[in-house]
């Protein structure tokens, strides 16, 4: 993999614009308007691609379009600024700015074909009036994915891990990167220690050291108040039939030890993580646990029980990290607590359950979550019965690590009436993804939120059945009544699942993910809204133009970036591709729609 990165200064500042060398657009009066300077990096070799050259080479003109959101959050353009661009100048030049807060910059380098090519945004910015400001910024392909990762590149690896901490880095964790025939099994094993550093804003990727304990199919969160980062949960190894009858499965056995640490970085950015012994069985020993975040860094783990079946241990009830517990982590603070019995316990297990916050806070300021699929419900001796709802929310209490879950919603279609269109009679579903799409306001000025619930794998009567194509829905959740309407969203050509979907531009993208219950990488898929109802569900257009660029696999791992771009990190087309260790991919894919 070549990773190349050229540099260009550019000086940004409104409404009118002005090249150094070459004729710029007129310019217009502003009130009040503050100079912006860009430092733009550029990103090359393009995954599928055979070009590396400079995109400075390629742009023939610059355009910067600024934006800024109204009361309900709708972002709208204030300022569009067109340049032209001969490729060897050193630096461009933009006047006028409107100053205010909060400022969304997009800049688009246009090639020959006079096609936004090269793509950069910076979001939540200030522009202060009489004052000029410089941050770096990072073109990428548009409609394109761009390779990132280490010289070395990357292995491949399954069940990775990324997060985003401190000025909008990506800490990239664990995954398995081996796998051995056990009888009739797979056995994913040598889960990885080690850890990297993304930075979108200069394109780098650097060594962050290494975890306490190797680990894959694990959680972490980022702590905003101490800057800390909580590594959860993983399995030093999994096992999946050779046959394709079912997905990796783990038992209790295969927890790590120890099951959660505290990291931070160091002055040098890496990782120093320390745990507690003497508390781990505080936190149960979950796989792919859903991490939510509450107020002052508590953190609540739920989920993450093995699948399909559990042990005696009732994964039901979820556990609580408290950032004041006194311990022998880092700083002395920071710990999972023991929590009294039928303390925040859910309407079922949820092993493999996707989870979203809602956009919108409560009226006590406090957080709310929805909780979508993993819904095998749990009897009192931990033996697992018929599966529970399908859909539940957790809504944190204005008492500091309190809060419930709250399975009391009814499914609704489109006439407001009860509907079995969505039925748990077809089984438990696991590892769906659940994207939040925002707030909606009805006519009587009440809002909504909504969901798009993508994907997954079912679980009934003792078979597992592969993903199926019908698992797409819009969620609408009236929260106040208690009510969700629930929509089908067609488009998919396959069922997926271990893929990733991203709300980004108003669209949701999926991500690769496995079409079968051993392999089969999928590809791209747009929803995008639809033009002809703006609130009804989102429809699947022609595939993406970069989907013959990508290289299909689940198990990956993948987070928006502040530049709604998105990182995708490993995966797998198949779980016999761990047997080859080398050629993991790592990119960023930047939607075409972000740049019209």
């Amino acid at each position: 993999m070549t990773l190349k990165r050229f540099r260009l200064v550019a000086v940004a500042a409104g409404w009118s614009c002005a090249l150094s060398l070459l004729a710029g657009c007129a310019a217009q009066p502003v009130p009040e308007t503050g100079d912006f300077a860009m430092k733009v990096s550029a990103l090359t070799g393009t995954c599928g691609s055979a070009s590396t050259n400079s995109p400075l080479g390629e742009i023939r003109s610059f355009k910067l379009i600024v934006r800024e959101p109204n009361d309900q959050g709708v972002l709208s353009t204030i300022a569009t600024m067109d340049s032209s661009f001969n490729g060897s100048s050193k630096s461009i030049t933009f006047t006028g700015i409107p100053a205010g807060s909060p400022r969304e910059v997009t800049l688009l380098g246009y090639t020959q074909d006079n096609k936004p090519a090269w793509y950069a945004r910076k979001t939540a910015l200030t522009i202060n009036k009489l004052e000029t400001q410089t941050v770096d910024v990072t073109l990428m392909a548009a409609e394109g994915f761009t390779c990132v990762g280490p010289e070395a590149g990357v292995s491949k690896l399954a069940f990775p891990v990324v997060t985003r901490i401190a000025s909008d880095k990506i800490l990239i964790t664990g995954g398995f990167a081996d796998e051995v025939v056990d009888g009739a099994d797979l056995k994913l094993t040598l889960p990885q220690s080690q850890a990297w550093l993304f930075d979108p804003s200069k394109g780098t990727f650097t060594d962050a050291g290494q975890l306490a304990a190797p680990r894959g199919a694990h959680s972490a969160i980022y702590l905003p108040k101490s800057g800390k980062i909580l590594i959860a949960g993983g399995a030093t190894e999994m096992k999946v039939k050779a046959d394709g009858s079912a997905p990796p499965t783990w038992n209790a056995a295969n927890a790590v030890n120890p099951r959660w640490e505290v990291c931070s970085l160091d002055a040098n950015n890496q990782l120093q993580c320390s745990t507690d012994a003497t508390i781990q069985d505080n936190v149960k020993p979950r796989v792919m646990p859903n991490l939510m975040l509450l107020t002052a860094d508590y953190v609540v783990a739920s989920g993450g029980a093995p699948w399909p079946t559990v042990d005696s241990q009732d994964f039901r009830c979820a556990d609580l990290f408290d950032p004041t517990l006194a311990t022998q982590v880092d700083g002395g603070k920071g710990g999972f607590v023991k929590l009294k019995a039928g303390a925040l316990c859910m309407n079922g297990s949820r092993a493999g359950a996707a989870m979203a916050p809602f956009t919108l806070p409560t009226e006590a300021g406090t957080l709310h979550y929805l909780v979508w699929g993993g819904n095998q419900s749990i009897s009192a001796s931990g033996v697992s019965s018929a599966p529970g709802k399908v859909v539940e929310s957790f809504l944190e209490s204005s008492n500091l690590g309190d809060g419930r879950f709250d399975d009391t919603y009814t499914l609704l279609g489109t006439d407001g009436k009860p509907t079995t269109e969505y039925s748990e009679a077809t089984g438990s579903l696991f590892f769906p993804t659940l994207s939040a799409l925002g707030p909606v306001t009805l006519d009587d000025g009440s809002k909504v939120e909504r969901f798009a619930a993508i994907g997954g794998a079912r679980w009934k009567d003792g078979v597992w059945a592969k993903p199926s194509k019908d698992d797409a829905w819009l969620l609408t959740v009236n929260d106040a009544k208690k009510t969700i309407v629930i929509q089908k969203m067609p488009g998919l050509t396959d069922g997926v699942y271990f893929h990733s979907a991203t709300a980004t531009g108003g669209h949701v993208v999926v991500s690769g993910g496995l079409t079968g219950l051993k392999g089969g990488g999928a590809t791209l898929t747009d929803f995008a809204p639809n033009a002809d109802d703006l609130f009804g569900p989102l429809v699947v257009g022609d595939a993406p133009a970069a989907a013959a660029a990508f290289v299909p696999r689940g198990a990956l791992a993948s987070l928006k970036l502040s530049n709604d771009c998105i990182l995708l990190f490993g995966g797998v087309a198949d779980f016999d591709d761990l047997k080859t260790h080398d050629g993991g991919a790592s990119d960023v894919y930047c939607p075409g729609f972000l740049a019209q």
